[in-house]
C-alpha cells in the first residue's frame, strides 16, 4: 500500500482562487526541479530574487488546482491508494476537509486549528468526527513557532496521541515577501518537539532548502519524523541513516508537486529492500495513524 503523507484539497493561501478545471501542473521553473529530482545545480539554499518570484507564481497556480477530483486522479496516476489530506486554518478548516472526504476513504483528514474564539470546541468535534492528525504551519498562519498558542494547541491535542505534520523550511509564498518566512526555520521548532516527547512530530519536507537543520532535530530527539517532499535522493538516504528507517517516510505535497518525483525518489532510496520500501511508501505514516 502505497500512502502519500502530505497532500492538500483546498487553496491554504490569500488571493488564490480555486481552479477545478485546471488538470495540468504548470512545467516551469518547478518542473524543472522535479525532473532533476530536487537537485539543484544553480544556487545552495533559497532562491535569489527573479527564481524565487517565479517559484511563488507557479507555485500559486499549481494551489489552484487543489480540489478532490484533481488529487485522486493524481494518486490514480502514480498507485497511490491513499493520501493524508492537510488543512491549513484559517485558510481551509477542519470541516471543509472532513466535508470534502465524506465518503472517499482513500483520504485521511487531518485537523487544523487558528488561534480564534472557539478553536479547542472545534478542534475536539474535529478528532471526534474523524481528523486523524494536526497540521501546522506558522508562515501561512503568520504564528511564531515559539508563540504561547502552539503550545496551547499540543496541550489540547496531545492526549490523543495522535501525528503532528508542521512545516518545516523557510519559504516565501508570495510573489512579494510577506515577512514571514523565518518562521519555518525548523530549529526554531526545538521547544516544541522537546515540550512534547508523547506527540509524532512529522517535518514536512523535511526543512526544505535546509535539511541539515531537520536532521540534527531527528537526531536529537526520537519523537521527530522526516517526510521527504521536495529532498534529492541523497538526503533521502542521509535521513534514514540519521532517523533509521522507522522515522522517514513518503510525502508528496501536492499539488505543489506531482507525486511522482518524490515516489520515484523514495523508491530508489529503498532499493531492493522490500522492507525499507514498505516503511518508506507508506508503512511509517500507517503505523502513526494506527
Amino acid at each position: 500500500m502505497v500512502i502519500d503523507a502530505h497532500a492538500h484539497l483546498e487553496t491554504p493561501i490569500h488571493g488564490v482562487t480555486p481552479d477545478p478545471g485546471r488538470r495540468r501542473m504548470t512545467h516551469l521553473l518547478m518542473w524543472s526541479y522535479e525532473i532533476l529530482g530536487f537537485r539543484n545545480p544553480l544556487w545552495k539554499g533559497e532562491p535569489p530574487g527573479p527564481a524565487r518570484t517565479l517559484i511563488a507564481m507557479e507555485n500559486q497556480l499549481r494551489l489552484s488546482m487543489g480540489c478532490r477530483e484533481n488529487l485522486l486522479r493524481y494518486m490514480d496516476k502514480n498507485g497511490i491508494e491513499k493520501s493524508v489530506v492537510l488543512p491549513i486554518a484559517p485558510f481551509s478548516t477542519s470541516r471543509d476537509y472532513l466535508e470534502a472526504c465524506a465518503g472517499e476513504p482513500r483520504l485521511i483528514p487531518f485537523a487544523s486549528a487558528f488561534p480564534a474564539p472557539g478553536w479547542e470546541k472545534d478542534l475536539g468535534e474535529a478528532v471526534e468526527k474523524g481528523c486523524r492528525g494536526l497540521k501546522i504551519h506558522p508562515i501561512l498562519q503568520r504564528v511564531s513557532p515559539e508563540d504561547r498558542f502552539y503550545f496551547d494547541l499540543l496541550e489540547e491535542f496531545s492526549p490523543h496521541r495522535m501525528p503532528v505534520l508542521i512545516h518545516s523550511g523557510e519559504f516565501d509564498y508570495y510573489v512579494v515577501r510577506d515577512g514571514f518566512a523565518s518562521y519555518g526555520d525548523t530549529s526554531r521548532y526545538e521547544k516544541l518537539v522537546r515540550a512534547f516527547p508523547e506527540v509524532p512530530f512529522i517535518l514536512g519536507h523535511m526543512g526544505l532548502y535546509y535539511p541539515e537543520k531537520a536532521l540534527r532535530l531527528a537526531e536529537r530527539y526520537e519523537n521527530v519524523y522526516l517526510e521527504t517532499s521536495f529532498q534529492p535522493l541523497k538526503v533521502v538516504r542521509e535521513a534514514i541513516r540519521v532517523a533509521g528507517v522507522e522515522r522517514v517516510m513518503f510525502g508528496s505535497d501536492w499539488p505543489e508537486s506531482d507525486p511522482r518525483y518524490a515516489l520515484r525518489i523514495a523508491l530508489k532510496a529503498a532499493g531492493g529492500d522490500e522492507e525499507l520500501r514498505r516503511r518508506l511508501t507508506g508503512g511509517n505514516i500507517l503505523a502513526l495513524l494506527r
